[in-house]
């Protein structure tokens, strides 16, 4: 009995490879599944396997249309080049933390106003592309523009409830400066600088939306909005549990600290790094709280505490232990000197 691993089965056709239709995305009841068929409808199969995947080369001539593909195979690790996504800014919008947290201090007039229109900028450009859908694909972009309808409003009533709520801005505000003064100090050490001269901090569009689009439900323990969970997808290489989630709850510590209410908030974090970020505004927060009157009056007596850290190999736990061990050690060897 003889054994091949790895082996690679290859056809080739001069005239090319139809594409595989699949529709049971298309027709299927679920709306993932449906939503998945709206993203990828331009996205063509020439080949499956069985317990392979497969692979194929397509091609483009000179006036980037599509050229047969003539040659499929199957493939153990298949690749797939994704680009990457740059968040497109405007100067109309205000993204610099530190920019914000004075816009807080002075009424919040300049907090963003400008986004809920770019937001709604983008949409029409969504829409559009919905010309000539199928009829089910279409029924899908719609339910997703209503989505986005929804977020854009809720992105309105943060900035709203900025403008006329003391609490929320004076939130908001101190979260703007703990972010600022934690990113300054990582940045500081990355580029082996000194804080201020770092380049000032500034939110990526994405994450500055979902803080304010959470905003209401942060804030107000009587809001509808308490009994939705978002979901946010952004294809970063980082940002969105180390930066955005961060953000969020120190608004949601800073608020009942404002009302002088217990705990802020809890959360979890499955990355060794996240935690140290977390840590970081933790300590910014505690500064804040502590280095003048002003502080303790606004974020009470009560520290700021990063909580249970349950670490690995990675975390601060480690080395904090070993340090803690090789102390005890050297105090013990001073305490009991060697017998001869």
């Amino acid at each position: 009995m003889a054994y091949a691993f790895q082996t690679r089965i290859e056809l080739e056709c001069a005239d090319g490879f139809y594409p595989r239709s699949d529709l049971s995305t298309y027709q299927s009841d679920d709306f993932e599944l449906r939503l998945g068929d709206l993203h990828y409808r331009d996205v063509r199969e020439y080949a499956i396997g069985r317990n392979t995947s497969a692979g194929w080369q397509e091609r483009r001539d000179a006036t980037n249309d599509p050229l047969p593909v003539t040659r499929v195979w199957t493939d153990f690790l298949p690749q797939q080049e994704v680009e990457r996504v740059v968040p497109a800014r405007s100067d109309g919008v205000e993204f610099g933390m530190e920019a914000l947290a004075r816009a807080a201090v002075s009424g919040a007039e300049a907090v963003s106003a400008a986004l809920p229109e770019l937001y709604a900028e983008w949409r029409r450009g969504q829409e559009g592309m919905m010309t000539g859908l199928a009829p089910r694909r279409l029924k899908t972009g719609q339910a997703l523009l209503e989505n986005v309808d929804t977020a854009g409003s809720r992105i309105r009533d943060g900035i709203d409830l900025l403008k006329r709520d003391t609490v929320a801005r004076e939130a908001f505000g101190l979260m703007n400066t703990a972010m600022a003064m934690a990113n300054r100090r990582r940045e500081a050490v990355i580029q082996k600088k000194l804080p201020g001269d770092v380049d000032p901090p500034t939110w990526r569009p994405f994450q500055l939306a979902f803080v304010l689009l959470n905003l209401v439900g942060v804030t107000d323990r009587n809001s509808g909005e308490r009994e939705i969970v978002d979901l946010l997808f952004f294809p970063t290489g980082g940002g969105k549990s180390v930066s955005w989630t961060c953000r969020l709850c120190d608004c949601a510590e800073a608020a009942p600290r404002i009302w002088r209410a217990g705990c802020g908030h809890q959360r979890h974090h499955a990355l060794h790094v996240t935690p140290a970020h977390a840590a970081g505004l933790v300590c910014a927060l505690e500064f804040l709280r502590t280095h003048d009157d002003n502080g303790r009056k606004t974020l009470g007596e009560w520290p700021i505490e990063i909580g249970l850290w349950v670490g690995g190999a990675a975390s601060p736990n480690n080395p904090a232990a070993k340090f803690f061990r090789q102390g005890r050690r050297d105090d013990l060897a001073e305490a009991v000197p060697e017998q001869p």
